[in-house]
Protein backbone atom coordinates (compact mmCIF):
# COMPACT_ATOMS: atom_id res chain seq x y z
CA UNK A 1 0.00 0.00 0.00
CA UNK A 2 0.91 3.25 -0.52
CA UNK A 3 0.88 6.42 1.50
CA UNK A 4 -1.63 8.46 0.67
CA UNK A 5 0.51 11.97 1.00
CA UNK A 6 1.84 10.66 -2.44
CA UNK A 7 -1.15 11.17 -4.34
CA UNK A 8 -1.13 14.67 -5.57
CA UNK A 9 2.71 13.22 -6.70
CA UNK A 10 1.35 10.44 -8.64
CA UNK A 11 -1.90 11.83 -10.58
CA UNK A 12 0.51 15.19 -10.95
CA UNK A 13 -1.73 17.43 -9.53
CA UNK A 14 -0.08 20.75 -10.54
CA UNK A 15 -1.63 24.24 -10.61
CA UNK A 16 0.02 27.47 -11.57
CA UNK A 17 0.68 29.88 -8.74
CA UNK A 18 2.61 33.20 -9.63
CA UNK A 19 3.04 32.01 -13.01
CA UNK A 20 5.35 28.94 -11.98
CA UNK A 21 3.82 25.01 -11.78
CA UNK A 22 3.42 24.18 -8.36
CA UNK A 23 2.54 20.48 -6.78
CA UNK A 24 0.88 21.17 -3.30
CA UNK A 25 2.80 18.00 -1.23
CA UNK A 26 1.12 18.00 2.56
CA UNK A 27 0.79 21.37 4.06
CA UNK A 28 3.11 22.78 1.81
CA UNK A 29 3.20 24.08 -2.01
CA UNK A 30 6.25 23.16 -3.71
CA UNK A 31 7.32 24.23 -7.12
CA UNK A 32 6.90 21.37 -10.09
CA UNK A 33 9.56 20.92 -12.57
CA UNK A 34 8.26 18.68 -16.03
CA UNK A 35 11.27 16.74 -16.14
CA UNK A 36 10.59 15.62 -12.47
CA UNK A 37 10.88 11.66 -12.13
CA UNK A 38 9.67 9.71 -9.62
CA UNK A 39 10.96 6.03 -9.36
CA UNK A 40 10.09 3.34 -6.62
CA UNK A 41 11.86 0.21 -6.46
CA UNK A 42 10.87 -3.00 -4.26
CA UNK A 43 12.86 -6.06 -3.25
CA UNK A 44 10.07 -8.28 -3.63
CA UNK A 45 10.34 -10.93 -6.06
CA UNK A 46 6.77 -10.74 -7.18
CA UNK A 47 4.96 -7.82 -6.10
CA UNK A 48 1.21 -7.22 -6.12
CA UNK A 49 -0.02 -4.00 -6.68
CA UNK A 50 -4.05 -2.85 -5.86
CA UNK A 51 -5.60 -1.57 -9.32
CA UNK A 52 -5.45 1.85 -7.75
CA UNK A 53 -2.21 1.98 -7.80
CA UNK A 54 -1.63 0.39 -11.07
CA UNK A 55 -3.77 3.01 -12.80
CA UNK A 56 -1.53 5.80 -11.39
CA UNK A 57 2.16 4.92 -11.99
CA UNK A 58 3.74 2.60 -14.87
CA UNK A 59 4.91 -0.53 -13.96
CA UNK A 60 8.22 -2.12 -14.86
CA UNK A 61 9.63 -5.47 -14.04
CA UNK A 62 13.02 -6.13 -14.17
CA UNK A 63 13.23 -9.43 -12.96
CA UNK A 64 15.06 -11.79 -15.13
CA UNK A 65 14.47 -15.73 -14.60
CA UNK A 66 16.88 -18.02 -16.44
CA UNK A 67 13.80 -19.89 -17.61
CA UNK A 68 12.19 -16.41 -19.03
CA UNK A 69 16.04 -15.48 -21.01
CA UNK A 70 15.98 -18.88 -22.47
CA UNK A 71 12.40 -18.74 -23.83
CA UNK A 72 13.14 -15.00 -25.23
CA UNK A 73 16.44 -15.82 -26.82
CA UNK A 74 14.66 -19.22 -28.24
CA UNK A 75 12.00 -17.30 -29.70
CA UNK A 76 14.27 -14.77 -31.09
CA UNK A 77 16.46 -17.71 -33.11
CA UNK A 78 13.30 -19.42 -33.89
CA UNK A 79 11.92 -16.50 -35.58
CA UNK A 80 14.92 -16.12 -37.86
CA UNK A 81 15.01 -19.68 -38.56
CA UNK A 82 11.80 -20.83 -38.63
CA UNK A 83 9.23 -17.35 -38.57
CA UNK A 84 6.39 -19.97 -39.21
CA UNK A 85 6.86 -22.09 -36.30
CA UNK A 86 7.22 -19.05 -33.95
CA UNK A 87 4.32 -17.07 -34.93
CA UNK A 88 2.32 -20.53 -34.47
CA UNK A 89 4.16 -20.35 -31.16
CA UNK A 90 2.83 -17.15 -30.20
CA UNK A 91 -1.08 -18.36 -31.71
CA UNK A 92 -0.56 -20.97 -29.18
CA UNK A 93 0.25 -19.09 -26.08
CA UNK A 94 -2.55 -16.88 -27.14
CA UNK A 95 -5.00 -19.30 -27.10
CA UNK A 96 -3.64 -20.57 -24.09
CA UNK A 97 -4.33 -17.02 -22.39
CA UNK A 98 -7.78 -17.03 -23.80
CA UNK A 99 -8.47 -20.84 -22.63
CA UNK A 100 -6.79 -20.09 -19.13
CA UNK A 101 -9.65 -16.79 -18.85
CA UNK A 102 -12.62 -18.99 -20.64
CA UNK A 103 -11.76 -21.53 -17.32
CA UNK A 104 -11.82 -18.57 -14.96
CA UNK A 105 -15.44 -17.26 -16.42
CA UNK A 106 -16.68 -20.64 -15.84
CA UNK A 107 -15.54 -21.24 -12.66
CA UNK A 108 -16.95 -17.83 -11.40
CA UNK A 109 -20.24 -18.55 -13.27
CA UNK A 110 -20.30 -22.11 -11.09
CA UNK A 111 -19.18 -20.55 -8.11
CA UNK A 112 -21.64 -17.87 -8.11
CA UNK A 113 -24.61 -20.33 -9.35
CA UNK A 114 -23.48 -22.70 -6.07
CA UNK A 115 -23.40 -19.70 -3.80
CA UNK A 116 -27.26 -18.65 -5.08
CA UNK A 117 -28.88 -21.96 -4.68
CA UNK A 118 -31.30 -22.49 -2.00
CA UNK A 119 -32.46 -25.84 -0.84
CA UNK A 120 -30.45 -29.14 -0.84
Amino acid sequence: QLDPALEPLLLKQTFKRAGRMVLKFGDKELDYNERFKFYMTTKLANPHYYPEVSVKVCLLNFMVTPEGLVDQLLGIVVAKERAELEEKRTELVRSSAENARKLKDIEDKILHTLSASQGN
